[in-house]
C-alpha cells in the first residue's frame, strides 16, 4: 500500500465518521421536534379543556348574577323605601319627598 492509499481511505474513513455523526444528530434532532411537538399537542387539548371547563363555570356565573346579587340602583331605590316607610312610622302619616316609589 502506498501513501496515496492510505490517505484516501483516512480521508474516506473521516468523511464517512463526519456524516454518520451528523446523521445520528440529525435524527436525534427530529426525535426531539417530534417529542416536543407532541407535548404540545397534548398540552393544547389540556388548555382547550380548561377553557370550556372556564367558559361553562362563566355562563353559570352570569345566569347565576341576577338572583344572587343586588346591582347599587336597585339598593339605593330600595333603601329609599324602607326609609321612607321608617319615617312614616316614626314621624306619623307624613310622606318623605326622597326617592318615594308605589
Amino acid at each position: 500500500m502506498d501513501g496515496a492509499t492510505i490517505a484516501m481511505f483516512v480521508f474516506q474513513t473521516v468523511v464517512t465518521a463526519i456524516v454518520g455523526i451528523a446523521a445520528w444528530g440529525i435524527k436525534n434532532a427530529i426525535a426531539e421536534i417530534k417529542a416536543v411537538t407532541s407535548d404540545l399537542k397534548e398540552a393544547d387539548r389540556e388548555n382547550a379543556e380548561r377553557i370550556i371547563k372556564v367558559e361553562e363555570k362563566l355562563n353559570d356565573l352570569k345566569a347565576d348574577l341576577p338572583l344572587i346579587y343586588v346591582t347599587r340602583e336597585d339598593y339605593i331605590r330600595i333603601m329609599n323605601r324602607v326609609e321612607d316607610k321608617l319615617d312614616q312610622i316614626i314621624y306619623g302619616g307624613g310622606c318623605s319627598s326622597k326617592g318615594k316609589e308605589d
